[in-house]
């Protein structure tokens, strides 16, 4: 999967903007994304930011391998999320965060 590709799965509709401000940093920065390779730093930012495993996101960002990172699926379905997880989408779609 593409860095971009996993950026608009895990944001889930969020816009450029709200992503930048969800996790401290520029507009233009997120916007770059889609066309060159973000660094690690910013890479572990959005991951944090969205609750996500920092070595999930270095794999869709090409840092490294699935197997290097050892991960073996991602979760497919609501049941394989965390409480956390849950309740940040939850949060998200009613617009609390």
């Amino acid at each position: 999967m593409a860095w971009w590709e996993y950026v608009e799965r895990v944001a889930k509709g969020d816009t450029q903007t709200a992503i930048a401000a969800r996790i401290g940093l520029s507009q233009g920065g997120i916007s770059g994304w889609r066309t060159k390779a973000p660094k690690p730093e910013t890479v572990a930012a959005f991951a944090r930011g969205y609750h996500r495993p920092v070595l999930e996101a270095f794999v869709a960002a090409g840092f490294l391998t699935a197997d290097e990172a050892g991960i073996t699926e991602a979760p497919a379905t609501l049941t394989n999320l965390s409480s956390a997880e849950l309740l940040d989408e939850l949060g998200r779609r009613l617009g609390v965060h």
